[in-house]
């Protein structure tokens, strides 16, 4: 009868680790990044954010803001628009993960003018971070 007693309470300590460690391992995983590189030379780094839905903040040329960001299922799609005039698409990227090369490779659409437009397209290779 002992034997059954010390088992179950070992199970309960072992139940008490896993719901405090799967919280922080959860946003540990929730806090992935992704850098692409820009024409210009620059990287533009991304932060997955912590909750599905969510938009993360991007830093362009000109003020701008993501309207539709997925980075999950080896897919990465991104949509940025210019924050004063929200017709005027300032950057698209969708990739997909390259499995040999842990890459998301795919298309890069970008609007680096001012008042003018001034489109750059080609291909991108996006790195993911921890």
């Amino acid at each position: 009868m002992r034997r059954n007693g010390l088992s179950s309470g070992l199970a309960v300590v072992a139940l008490a680790c896993l719901a405090i460690a799967t919280p922080g391992a959860a946003a540990a995983k929730a806090q992935r990044t992704i850098s692409c590189p820009l024409p210009s030379g620059e990287n533009l780094t991304f932060v997955a954010p912590l909750r599905l839905g969510n938009l993360p903040k991007i830093q362009l040329d000109y003020p701008s803001k993501v309207t539709l960001f997925s980075f999950r299922d080896g897919n990465f799609l991104t949509v940025a628009v210019d924050e004063s005039d929200p017709s005027r698409v300032r950057l698209v990227i969708s990739a997909q993960l390259n499995k040999v090369k842990g890459t998301y490779d795919g298309q890069l659409v970008i609007d680096s003018g001012g008042s003018e437009l001034q489109l750059d397209n080609g291909p991108v290779s996006c790195k993911p971070g921890p």
